[in-house]
């Protein structure tokens, strides 16, 4: 071939290559070079891990969507089933209705921990919620009085600021002439009221009741009628001329008798007034304690004396916020004549007096303590109230919380309050609820009788606890294997009845520390025993056991028993020992005597 030709290069295989045509001198034959795989390729290498990884991300958890989806604040559950039921197979719905049902126990035990866990709280918000609702009330009232003083003043709406100050002055100025009408008026109609309530610039009279029985302080008999005349700082009592003549012949209270004359008046803040159970032979009776007098009074019917006691608490606690302003404002006016003088003199000045002695520093203090008169009745019984309130919720809350140490602790503070006694009652039921529970352990058990013993109720603490240990031997009597062979199961079954009535024992003299109450232990130990005696009879005699496997459960239930009659029992029960001592015995009878059947 011409050396200027050009040469062409192939493979084995007879193929072209891909190369340019050079002009060679020689023919040269290149081995067959396989291609590169994709995954080893420069730039291409991937961890195995990161493609599973990648799916793994690819590929979410559809309980996850399902929450997510849940928790959407626009969910609609209708379009959530018709899309489930529609994509979703038989298992993927069965799983699907697991997954609901126990997000749903798990949100119910979430929320009782939230409740538990926050119950003070609500209490408490609950309490401030119905206080703040009282104040919203009264609030409201205030404000429709406030509406309604123009059209009680005669003032219209639309009169100017000028027009309404000289209605003000002008309103004051008409009450000022009534009031003093109304005391013009009552002494002209009782005779010698002046006299008792003379007319002051702001007494009136608040209301009237006439027709009210004066009594006997002793005998209860009716002495004269009266009638009761309301003041805004005083109660005057006005009887009638023949009064006592009227009530003997059954003349009707609200018919004359004569003019009225007044009796006596006492100043409300001196005044006692009591009101009396009512009986089968007095009803409608109230007492008024002025110093050392008693005057007992009683109406027709209890709406009138429910009436009357009303009106008597109302003015007395308006008099007393009255004389509390007053004072109230008296204490500014001489602080701001004190801050108006001289701070320079020794009046003003006390740095510059000389130190008070002992005896007026002592007296000082003793004028400035307040004490026990100046405390109202009613600030006493919001106080106790209040008292009574705390004491009940934390009452309540230390029964949720299941804090028996401090719920007892509160209870046997709360028993002299009758309205607290359900409350003690729940405590009760639930201490012996919690002692019923057959797997406590020894403490549990002493510490919940001892709390039982506090509140009181020894027998239900006695019949629980023996019930639940009852509860207990019969538990671990049916847990006992039986794989044919009878001495196992019977030793098996004397060491769980022997041992249990050794443990109860001990815990009950743990628990029961007065010994008067051991002998329903041993009524109970007893039965205990006769139990077991009827599951050995049926056990070794109803069975094709032979005699050497008979002696061989008597002895293991001899051995076992001994296990009661070796209790460290204190001096003051030796009875329970004899009882427990005679388990053997017991036993050793019962089996021989179904040996005859």
């Amino acid at each position: 071939m011409p050396a200027n030709q050009p040469w062409t290069i192939r493979s084995r295989n007879g193929c072209l290559s891909n190369m340019q045509r050079y002009p060679l001198q020689q023919t040269f034959l290149f081995p067959v070079v396989p291609s590169i795989p994709i995954g080893l390729r420069p730039g291409l290498a991937r961890d195995p891990d990161e493609i599973v990884r990648d799916v793994a991300e690819v590929k979410e958890d559809p309980r996850l969507a399902d929450q997510r989806l849940l928790d959407k604040q626009n969910f609609d559950p209708d379009a959530y089933l018709k899309a489930k039921l529609a994509n979703s197979t038989e298992a993927e719905l069965k799983s699907l209705q697991s997954s609901l049902r126990s997000a749903k126990d798990d949100t119910a035990i979430e929320l009782q921990k939230n409740v538990f866990k926050n119950y003070a709280e609500f209490v408490l918000i609950s309490k401030e919620i119905s206080v703040l609702e009282n104040e919203m009330l009264e609030l409201k009232e205030g404000l429709q009085e406030w509406k309604s003083m123009p059209s009680l003043l005669h003032i219209e709406e639309s009169a100017s600021v000028a027009d309404r100050r000289r209605a003000a002055r002008s309103s004051v100025a008409d009450l000022r002439i009534l009031y003093a009408s109304q005391m013009q008026t009552l002494h002209s109609q009782i005779s010698g009221s002046a006299k008792f309530a003379p007319a002051t610039p702001g007494r009136h009279v608040i209301s009237e009741m006439d027709g009210v029985y004066e009594l006997n302080a002793a005998t209860y008999k009716v002495v004269n009628i009266v009638r009761f005349v309301i003041l805004d700082d005083a109660v005057l009592v006005a009887r009638r001329r023949g009064g006592g003549a009227v009530a003997a012949s059954g003349i009707g209270a609200g018919e004359t008798a004569g003019k009225l004359v007044a009796e006596r008046c006492w100043p409300l803040n001196e005044m006692l007034v009591l009101d009396t159970k009512d009986t089968a032979n007095m009803i409608n009776v109230f007492k008024i304690r002025h110093g050392k007098e008693t005057h007992v009074y009683r109406t027709e019917a209890s709406s009138d004396k429910k009436a009357l006691l009303g009106q008597f608490r109302q003015v007395a606690e308006e008099l007393a916020v009255r004389k509390r302003k007053e004072r109230e404002g008296e204490h500014e006016r001489r602080k701001s004549l004190w801050a108006m003088g001289d701070r320079g003199s020794a009046a003003f000045n006390p740095e510059k007096l000389p130190p008070l002695p002992d005896w007026m520093a002592e007296l000082a203090r003793a004028a400035n303590a307040p004490t026990a008169q100046d405390l109202s009745a009613k600030d006493k019984s919001d106080h106790d109230a209040r008292v009574l309130s705390e004491l009940s919720d934390d009452l309540t809350v230390a029964i949720a919380l299941r804090d028996w140490s401090r719920a007892v602790k509160l209870a046997e503070s709360a028993r002299s309050h009758p309205s607290l006694a359900p409350l003690i009652s729940a405590l009760t039921s639930a201490l012996l609820d919690a002692l019923a529970r057959p797997r406590n352990t020894k403490s549990t058990c002493v510490e919940l009788v001892g709390h039982l013993l506090r509140l009181g109720a020894r027998s239900g603490a006695r019949e629980t606890f023996l019930a639940a240990r009852s509860e207990a031997i019969r538990r671990y009597i049916r847990a006992i294997p039986f794989e044919g062979h009878i001495g196992l199961y019977v030793h098996d079954l004397a060491v769980v009845v022997f041992t249990a009535l050794k443990h109860t024992a001990d815990w009950f003299l743990a628990g029961f520390v007065e010994h008067e109450m051991t002998s329903s232990f041993i009524d109970w130990a007893k039965g205990q025993i006769e139990v077991f005696a009827e599951l050995f009879r049926k056990q070794v005699y109803n069975s094709d056991a032979d005699q050497q496997t008979i002696d061989e459960a008597l002895r293991v239930a001899h051995t076992q028993s001994r296990k009661v009659c070796l209790l460290p029992l204190p001096r003051g029960a030796k009875y329970l020992t004899l009882a427990l001592s005679s388990c053997k015995s017991l036993v050793l009878t019962s089996v021989t005597f179904s040996m005859t059947f």
